[in-house]
């Protein structure tokens, strides 16, 4: 797209100038307000209990969840054993996304032309669900989140199960 010449710059030259001075600016600016509002993540501890297949706890599980402070919909995961063995992985709120568009006329005398008008919109479901991997073992997890918009944050509940058959009720 050319780049229109304002009248209070001298030449073309000027102008360019000044508008590559902003886009710098821009780009400096976003990392300066990560860093300000602290880097941009969040992290939502939790915990659960491996529990074997005839209800008896065997050990902790501590959680760990960061996501993004502007919302993604998806989280990185990290799910520590009280045994030493990690799972990491990637969590995934569901969202339905829709968009609207309508035929618009103009009753302005000047004109009888017509445009359209286009709007969008997410919305996040309460259900996340992600799989973790360790050393030698998977974890398949599913969370009902309390407040969907906030992501993990503002808490919820779920189950996690072993590859090798363990399940792991969790709260966050």
């Amino acid at each position: 797209m050319a780049a229109i010449p304002h009248p209070c710059f001298q030449n073309q030259h000027d102008y360019k100038n000044k508008e590559e001075k902003m886009k710098r600016l821009i780009q400096l600016s976003i990392p300066a307000m990560c860093v300000f509002l602290g880097a941009c993540q969040t992290t939502t501890t939790g915990g659960g209990v491996v529990e074997n297949s005839s209800g008896t706890t065997t050990q902790n599980v501590t959680f760990e969840i960061t996501e993004e402070l502007f919302g993604s919909g998806s989280a990185d995961a990290l799910a520590i054993l009280s045994n030493g063995e990690s799972y990491r992985g990637k969590l995934i709120i569901e969202k339905t996304q829709s968009e609207e568009s309508s035929n618009v006329w103009s009753f302005d005398n000047d004109t009888d032309e017509d445009y359209f008008v286009t709007s969008s919109s997410t919305s996040y479901n309460s259900r996340a669900t992600g799989i973790l991997f360790g050393p030698s073992k998977t974890m398949q997890c599913q969370f009902t989140l309390t407040n969907p918009g906030a992501g993990f944050s503002d808490g919820g509940v779920g189950k996690c199960r072993l590859s090798a058959g363990q399940t792991i009720p969790v709260q966050f």
